[in-house]
């Protein structure tokens, strides 16, 4: 008898001990869920130093105020509302400052996406992402992100977590497709580029391509450091060449603009491949005579002709302008960032609303392949599964501008097709 009270007594004593656990469990409180969004940081690894700055510096007031007008609504994934960080690192627009911007923000900021790189340090930065599965949107014009078909490093299947959300590379094309549509009476369209290029497979596609849709050519090419483009005019002039449109060399086209105007080919329309930055720097370098009716990219998406764009993003883009005039204290005109850091952005947000998650980098890229997103440049669905070895590139406008009475003004828009 006194064996059975024993262990009744020790199960009664158990009881009291496992109910005033119990207790203690119901009684402490569960971890307290975010009362706010929850940020995701975006790294943006840009030139902020060295003679690229101006094109990192100027955009930067847009950039942040775009970011502040999305924020206000978040986004939400799997019922949880998130906003975003953009953190911008110099990468000095070289190959070791990109590494060192990389592994900054990723290790040091926490980023787990990259928007908005432009600069030419691509295989760098690539080299660092890639293993850490940060997913890394940037463009295809630098040459080392041409596909390794073409002489340049990307490799799809070595670099698993690159989007081309802006296609430089196709854009250029596109553009002089646009050109054509501007000036359909052109005699021969005179294309300018660095020897650095020449010969490349990437430049045999774009031949080719012009080749396929009938457009006359003449290139011609100069050597990194040439200030004397007399030669060059010469020799466009010519061949016939009433339209000269340069690869990019936003120094280079400066010179050409204004020495050609000097040496009295006053006619002769020159484009580039790039927005203007700053027109009142244009003006400056070139003189404001010679900079009538330059030509390059436009990405205002309030003047596209053909595009379609939601009305919604258009107004964020323009309220965007307005408040980093605010900021500046100054008329703030340029339109050439919508194209990146916002579009950019939108590609990421939606396609980890499509995966469900913010955290699974694989299944974000499963939905960004071959995927349909709504952008401040309009709806496209990425491809290249052919050319590029996987659908990871965005469509454009192809939208230019022409300079009158020193403001741009929208010339011609030939938006691009999906390519293989």
């Amino acid at each position: 008898m006194k064996k059975w009270y024993n262990v009744l007594a020790i199960l009664v004593t158990a009881a009291i001990v496992l109910g005033t656990f119990g207790m203690a469990c119901e009684q402490k409180p569960a971890p307290a869920e975010p009362t706010g969004p929850i940020t995701i940081n975006i790294g943006l690894p840009m030139a902020l130093s060295g003679t690229a700055s101006p094109w990192g510096k100027i955009p930067t007031p847009f950039r942040e105020a775009w970011i502040e007008i999305f924020n206000r609504e978040g986004f939400q994934v799997n019922g949880k509302t998130y906003k975003l960080n953009l953190v911008q690192v110099d990468d000095e627009n070289t190959a070791e400052g990109g590494a060192a911007a990389a592994k900054q923000l990723i290790y040091g900021d926490n980023c787990k996406f990259f928007a908005g790189h432009w600069t030419w340090n691509f295989s760098a930065i690539a080299a660092v992402t890639n293993p850490a599965k940060v997913i890394f949107v940037t463009r295809t014009g630098s040459p080392d992100a041409l596909p390794a078909s073409w002489g340049g490093a990307y490799d799809p299947k070595k670099m698993p977590y690159v989007v081309f959300g802006t296609p430089s590379q196709d854009e250029f094309t596109n553009w002089c497709y646009s050109i054509v549509d501007a000036y359909p009476n052109y005699k021969k369209l005179g294309i300018l580029d660095s020897t650095v290029g020449k010969g490349g497979p990437g430049w045999v596609k774009v031949q080719a391509d012009l080749d396929k849709a009938g457009i006359k050519w003449q290139s011609e090419w100069f050597t990194p450091g040439t200030t004397d483009f007399a030669p060059i005019i010469t020799r466009f002039k010519e061949e016939g060449c009433d339209i000269v449109f340069v690869a990019g060399w936003i120094g280079e086209y400066m010179a050409f603009l204004k020495q050609r105007w000097e040496m009295g080919y006053k006619d002769m329309k020159v484009a580039c491949s790039g927005p203007f930055v700053s027109i009142d720097m244009y003006k400056m370098v070139v003189g404001a005579d010679a900079l009538e009716g330059a030509i390059g990219a436009y990405e205002d998406n309030s003047k596209f002709k053909i595009t379609k764009v939601n009305p919604k993003y258009i107004d964020m883009c323009q309220e965007a302008l307005k408040i980093a005039a605010q900021k500046t204290g100054k008329p703030y005109e340029y339109t050439g960032e919508i194209k990146w850091v916002p579009a950019h952005t939108q590609i990421l947000v939606q396609a980890m609303q499509k995966a469900g998650t913010v955290d699974d980098p694989d299944a974000i890229m499963n939905a960004i392949r071959g995927g349909t997103f709504d952008t401040v440049v309009g709806k496209w669905t990425m491809s290249g599964a052919e050319t590029y070895g996987s659908a990871v590139n965005f469509g454009d406008t192809g939208a230019l501008c022409i300079i009158k009475d020193g403001k741009e003004v929208y010339l011609s828009e030939h938006p691009m097709e999906p390519i293989p």
